[in-house]
């Protein structure tokens, strides 16, 4: 209860257990705006709307959250993902190393080959001429040879040489056929074995040159490998940096989404201060002319002079007076130096004093909406000091009401 009936202190200090800290007319405009001047029906559609739009914000952003959630896991697959193939990649790459060795061995092989061949043909040809040459040779010893034979008798009858020295001559003769023949044979022989060699290093070679294939083709599949990891590589690659991308953007915009919810709880924390948010239109407690402005000096019936830290409305007779917002009765009794008053806690430390009312219409802890009538005017509550006495505070301390009313219904001296 903000007053006891046994409070003896001036009407004017009244305790305060809390301060309400505003937030700054800046925000207050821009979250607000079009809301301050919102009956209490179209205050609890528009609360009721803020509040649909705050779920409503909690849902998009645990929906990012878990977006973002799923992305970043297939930024980690995609890392995996990379790393793995970046390892078959250095594998691939060594094989192709190995590779490559194998086949510029198998090609030094293969010129190798090529020049024994050469050389062996070369030797080959050198055989074949020397060949040739005994060959012409024998022909033409055996030509004469067997010239010699068909006129051997006349060369017995008419030679001036004896017997003996013919004959010696005719076996050195078929000595020297001999051994072209001989010569020949060896040459036959070594033209044979380089045919040969030559035949073997001919096979050799064709061996050689299949591995050269074979290993062309396992090189040209590794690199085929290689390539098409590559790609998969910068696939994934881009496929991670889509997913990056996509984590900025959702974070972007969850942020954006964190900021407009907090804006909207903001906007939804004022909107609950009905009483802030409707200053200046709020509705007098009754009509008729101010007879004493905040913070001026006023004289009562007595002649006793005070400074009011309220304002004063004129009134003769029996006459409703109405709550001006919304709130509960945290006091209706008689105060002393104030005669019967009503004190309504609007929330958030706002309170609206009402004094100097001939019969109250509510009691402590009653619940009453704005323009309830919450009390009756008389003479008799005016014997002291005349009219009716408002004073709006926040906390402890006292406010222009003439600031928070609606003045249309006031006379204002």
């Amino acid at each position: 209860m903000f007053f006891s009936s046994t409070h003896t202190q001036h009407f004017g200090t009244p305790p305060c257990k809390h301060i309400f800290v505003l937030f700054s007319c800046v925000l207050f405009v821009f979250l607000i705006g079009p809301s301050i001047c919102l009956s209490k029906t179209d205050r609890k559609t528009e609360k009721q709307q803020i509040e649909k739009g705050i779920r409503k914000y909690h849902i998009n952003i645990n929906k990012l959250q878990g977006g973002i959630t799923s992305q970043k896991g297939q930024i980690e697959s995609s890392a995996q993902k990379q790393r793995n193939l970046f390892d078959e990649l250095i594998l691939i790459n060594a094989r192709l190393f190995t590779q490559l060795k194998k086949l510029r061995g198998f090609e030094e092989q293969v010129n190798r080959q090529e020049e024994l061949i050469t050389k062996k043909e070369v030797e080959l040809q050198s055989i074949e001429a020397s060949k040739q040459n005994v060959q012409n040779h024998l022909q033409e010893r055996i030509k004469a040879y067997y010239k010699m034979g068909e006129i051997g008798i006349a060369n017995v009858a008419f030679s001036t040489k004896s017997m003996p020295q013919i004959l010696q001559f005719r076996d050195s003769f078929a000595s020297l056929i001999a051994y072209d023949k001989s010569l020949l044979d060896e040459y036959r022989k070594s033209i044979d074995t380089l045919q040969r060699a030559q035949v073997t290093l001919s096979l050799e070679k064709g061996v050689l040159n299949d591995l050269i294939t074979f290993a062309k083709e396992e090189q040209e599949a590794t690199n085929t490998i290689k390539l098409e990891k590559e790609a998969l590589f910068n696939q994934i690659k881009t496929q991670k940096e889509l997913h990056e991308q996509a984590v900025k953007e959702m974070e972007k915009v969850a942020d954006n989404l964190t900021s407009s919810l907090n804006a909207l709880k903001r906007k939804n924390k004022l909107f609950d201060q009905g009483f802030l948010l409707n200053k200046g239109k709020h509705p007098v407690p009754i009509p008729g002319k101010v007879i004493a402005r905040f913070g001026e000096e006023h004289n009562n019936r007595l002649g006793i002079s005070r400074k009011t830290t309220g304002i004063t409305i004129a009134t003769q007779g029996t006459n409703k007076v109405y709550a001006i917002f919304e709130g509960e009765v945290s006091y209706a009794d008689y105060l002393y130096g104030y005669g019967n008053t009503i004190i309504i806690d609007h929330g958030f430390q706002y309170f609206s004093i009402t004094s100097r009312v001939e019969k109250l219409l509510v009691k402590e802890g009653d619940r009453v909406a704005q323009g309830d009538t919450i009390a009756l005017t008389g003479d008799t509550a005016t014997l002291m000091d005349e009219g009716i006495y408002l004073e709006i505070r926040q906390g402890s301390k006292p406010l222009d009401p003439l600031q928070w009313l609606d003045n249309n219904d006031l006379i204002l001296p």
